[in-house]
């Protein structure tokens, strides 16, 4: 996860409710204009004074900058301080970003069980990929207890806005009824929109149903494609399916895979 592309921009999220002054939405634009035009040191002076006033954005995105060692030197402990500021006034971004250091014991001492706990006040907040996270903690028990309806409810929000891990864990629980009952149309439906979306793990998934006619009719040429593209991506399990496609697929099929394969790669 890059920090910046949550940090100060590449957001999709409602904005949290304005808490500053019309100046200081000014100053933070300029902050982002430097930040944009890889003047660093710019954008460091002028968020750091915003955050040495409470603005928790600012406190945020000076994190990043810590974090990154842009325009300043690199020192994680301080970023982690800075979006702990910025965490407890609210802010989403750095509570995902705040959770994702304890998660990997990048400038605090790591905690699974407080990584757990920014998690779900980032994706409380709204944030996809916080609640992607979340939902993988729950169905793992990692830093929480083992929860398959709090699994199910936050890969549902994430999958939701469109993220695509998300949309593949739903169909997971839905494949192997994991606090649900066994529904493979819906699996296939979240793998479906997650495989279009370049995600290995559900293309296979999604290959192996369609090979099957697990949930969807079977079609052998979509199948190759899916598995394909799943192998060509390091999917280890999609190379076995492979196989027992390539035991029944007719040549016409394999012609029509092969064009929508190279409708796939081009650009």
């Amino acid at each position: 996860m890059r920090f910046f592309d949550r940090l100060v921009g590449k957001r999709r999220e409602a904005p949290a409710a304005p808490s500053v002054a019309t100046g200081d939405d000014a100053a933070m634009v300029r902050g982002r204009q430097a930040f944009d035009g890889k003047d660093y040191t710019a954008a460091f002076a002028i968020w750091r004074d915003l955050a040495e006033r409470g603005v928790a954005r600012a406190q945020s995105n000076l994190a990043g900058l810590y974090s990154y060692g842009w325009g300043v030197p690199r020192d994680e402990a301080v970023a982690a301080t800075w979006f702990r500021r910025a965490a407890d006034a609210g802010d989403a971004i750095a509570q995902q970003n705040l959770a994702l250091m304890y998660y990997e014991g990048r400038g605090t001492a790591g905690d699974i069980a407080e990584a757990a706990r920014w998690y779900e006040r980032a994706a409380a907040g709204g944030l996809a990929d916080a609640q992607n996270m979340l939902s993988w903690m729950y169905l793992e028990g990692v830093g929480v207890a083992r929860d398959y309806g709090a699994a199910k409810r936050w890969a549902e929000a994430g999958a939701a806005q469109g993220n695509a891990s998300a949309q593949c864990r739903l169909g997971q629980i839905y494949h192997n009824a994991w606090g649900v009952a066994r529904d493979s149309v819906q699996a296939a439906h979240w793998f479906q929109l997650a495989a279009s979306q370049g995600d290995a793990e559900a293309q296979m998934m999604l290959g192996a149903a369609l090979h099957l006619g697990l949930g969807i009719a079977k079609d052998q040429a979509q199948a190759l494609r899916w598995l394909t593209l799943a192998a060509g991506r390091g999917d280890e399990l999609a190379a076995g399916f492979l196989r027992r496609v390539e035991a029944v697929i007719t040549p016409e099929e394999r012609a029509t895979a092969h064009n929508r394969l190279a409708t796939d790669a081009s650009p």
